[in-house]
């Protein structure tokens, strides 16, 4: 029994590896590629591409801000000692701050690179 558990244990956490590893490529890939985008920018449309997609992650901060200010406002609803002790609504709170900030350092980064895109039009 104690020998299936040294066997099989190993094979499952690589099985479980292995279904993250694509993810965590395409996570690097997709960071890798913003750096290249954003040294290489020169043209109008290099700025303006870079605009979309700092517009579309603060879109996607934004929505997390919203999901988290609503799981805080469930806890607070379903209260009770336990959510009360760990302060579940606090920390739903902060993340909604942080996503909120993010989403509007998202938002200043599209507006900077719309006026690159303009500049490189010069």
């Amino acid at each position: 029994m104690k020998k299936t558990g040294l066997i099989l244990g190993p094979l499952v956490l690589a099985l479980i590896a292995s279904f993250g590893l694509p993810k965590m490529s395409a996570f690097a890939k997709h960071r890798m590629g913003m750096t290249d985008m954003i040294g290489a920018a020169k043209t109008s449309a290099d700025h303006e591409k870079l605009a979309a997609h700092y517009e579309q992650e603060a879109k996607a901060a934004r929505a997390k801000a919203e999901e988290h200010k609503m799981m805080a406002d469930a806890y607070r609803k379903g209260g009770g000692p336990l959510i009360e002790k760990l302060h579940f609504d606090q920390h739903c709170d902060a993340l909604s701050k942080s996503y909120t900030s993010m989403a509007d350092d998202f938002e200043a980064l599209a507006k900077a690179e719309h006026e690159a895109a303009k500049q490189a039009n010069k």
